[in-house]
């Protein structure tokens, strides 16, 4: 699915993140948590959803939760106070307040993803050096071709 919202696209099928067509870091459970806000933005979402949703029902500190969502307003260059994309509702949750528009990847114009698929897999082997003393060569030469 993909998810435009301000200079933002988030591509949750390969994952990524862009900001006007250039990768923004983002490390896994920081995608993961602005993509369950954006799935859930009709509703503010607990900390129980964001668990359920980011850490599939793993235990995980109150702390980790307000470093992730922290780290998600750094992502978006949204501040605590501003909120811009995410907002906090206090003892209640968060939900992901800016405007969204959504699609089928592929769908609609859009900046192309920044990497493309190599057609198949490919290895390249550097020559083998025969050590053998007295060895023809034959085995590094073979190995080397196969």
């Amino acid at each position: 699915m993909i998810y435009r919202f301000g200079p933002f696209v988030l591509d949750t099928d390969i994952p990524e993140l862009r900001r006007d067509g250039v990768p923004v870091a983002a490390e896994p459970q920081v995608f993961d948590l602005v993509a369950a806000l954006i799935a859930g933005r009709d509703r503010v979402l607990s900390k129980d959803a964001l668990i359920e949703a980011v850490w599939q029902g793993r235990i995980v500190s109150d702390a980790t939760i307000t470093s992730r969502i922290n780290l998600a307003r750094q992502a978006l260059g949204d501040s605590g106070r501003a909120q811009a994309y995410i907002r906090t509702f206090p003892k209640r949750g968060w939900r992901f307040v800016a405007p969204v528009e959504s699609g089928a990847a592929g769908s609609g114009p859009g900046p192309a993803p920044a990497h493309a698929e190599p057609p198949e897999a490919s290895i390249l082997v550097l020559p083998f050096k025969d050590l053998t003393a007295g060895g023809s060569g034959h085995l590094a030469e073979g190995l080397t071709e196969t």
